[in-house]
């Protein structure tokens, strides 16, 4: 009796040995699935990568009174913007960093070669002292920031995002955003007939009035005049100014474009799944849908 019940531990042991045995082999075999998958859904698709390296240079200046509790005598300025540092075209990125100083410069020179901002600088504190000088009773602070970030750079695009806040008198000051996208096949600037065949754009401005609506909640047969915008005939359009984005274009209109200032900016928001169509297999975006 006394061998039987110790076999019979000795099975039962045994089997839970192997139970637990299971379980944790099923668990690592989970666990590595997992990963597996996981990696898989965040392993970037080679065809979109590129080589193309980038760093911000900034430039900084300010006059004298700066420093003080209070700046309401006081000018400032800020110029920051992306510049490529390596790409394996020099003839592109030479191309495309000029364009972007001649965008960032408060310069008129039609020579890009000529742009020097801290010349530029130096020219926006010294107007700011004479006047003050004229004026010294005006107790008024002048200030520009001119600033740029990379949104997006995959495949052959790199788009920035351009902004310009400044105030150098009168009721407030102005803020301006512009979106800049540049093709790295050829250094160009990307139009929106290189994303969608200008046959097509009839039905893309038609999708950008209903997100349009959405987002101003507006119903399909209200008047736009009426609700305050100022598109010609009272016909929406979308404007040159976009940006592209992993997923999305984005169409801003600054401030006056099409309503008053009181309403602010209005950024406009197409996400690709609803413009699959229209991108044929020529578009810049095509990668980036697939």
């Amino acid at each position: 009796m006394l061998l039987i019940f110790k076999g019979e531990i000795h099975l039962f042991f045994t089997q839970l040995r192997n139970s637990i045995m299971n379980k944790i082999t099923k668990s690592i075999i989970s666990l590595v699935l997992i990963f597996i998958i996981l990696s898989g859904c965040n392993q970037k698709d080679p065809s979109q990568e590129n080589d193309l390296k980038y760093e911000i240079v900034s430039y900084e200046k300010q006059s004298e009174g700066c420093d003080g509790l209070r700046e309401d005598n006081c000018a400032k300025i800020k110029i920051e913007f992306p510049q490529i540092v390596a790409f394996k075209d020099e003839l592109i990125k030479e191309k495309i960093n000029n364009s972007i100083k001649s965008v960032f410069s408060m310069s008129e020179y039609s020579d890009q070669d000529e742009i020097d901002f801290k010349a530029e600088m130096e020219e926006f504190i010294k107007d700011y002292e004479s006047f003050i000088s004229e004026f010294p009773e005006s107790f008024q602070s002048w200030f520009i920031e001119k600033t740029g970030v990379v949104k997006l750079n995959r495949a052959n695009i790199l788009s920035i995002d351009y902004l310009d806040y400044s105030y150098t008198g009168g009721a407030h000051a102005n803020t301006f955003v512009a979106f800049i996208n540049y093709s790295l096949a050829d250094g160009n600037e990307i139009t929106l007939d290189d994303i969608i065949p200008p046959a097509k754009q009839e039905e893309l401005t038609k999708i950008g009035e209903e997100e349009f609506r959405k987002l101003k909640e507006l119903k399909q047969e209200a008047d736009l005049g009426q609700a305050g915008f100022w598109f010609e005939n009272n016909d929406f359009y979308l404007n040159d100014n976009f940006l592209i984005t992993d997923s999305t274009l984005v169409f801003y209109y600054n401030n006056y474009e099409i309503t008053a200032y009181a309403f602010g900016p209005t950024e406009l928001i197409i996400p690709y799944s609803s413009i699959k169509s229209l991108v044929d297999d020529n578009s810049l975006i095509k990668p980036l849908i697939e």
